[in-house]
């Protein structure tokens, strides 16, 4: 009985790891930038999604000064969906057609740091 319950063991170990590599996504894109001094500009990042995918943006900012926005844009320059001003955000969008998408961060006068990945 105490083989049996090792090889069980250790099948269920396999099948969790096998699983945690599996869940774990890749970024479509993703940006970081930290400025000490403020500036002005934007910066993207594009991918491709087909119609109905859905994303999950994630983003983390500390903000000393000035403005950041972050905008998904579609191929037309349709906004998509656009961020809250926040500390630390999750937030999903389903893509309503196949297109090449660009997640954009404006930022004026910005100084601090932010993070942002859509997956």
């Amino acid at each position: 009985m105490n083989r049996k319950w090792i090889i069980f063991c250790s099948l269920g170990l396999l099948v969790a790891i096998s699983l945690g590599i599996l869940v774990k996504q890749k970024p479509l894109g993703n940006m970081k930038r930290n400025f000490l001094e403020p500036t002005t500009a934007s910066s993207e990042v594009s991918f491709y999604a087909d119609s109905g995918t859905q994303v999950k943006i994630s983003f983390s900012s500390r903000i000393e000064k000035g403005t950041l926005n972050i905008v998904l844009y579609d191929s037309q320059e349709n906004i998509v969906k656009e961020l809250d001003q926040a500390r630390e955000l999750e937030t999903y969008a389903v893509l309503e057609k196949e297109d090449v998408y660009t997640l954009v961060a404006e930022y004026n006068d910005f100084e601090g740091k932010f993070k942002v990945a859509v997956y």
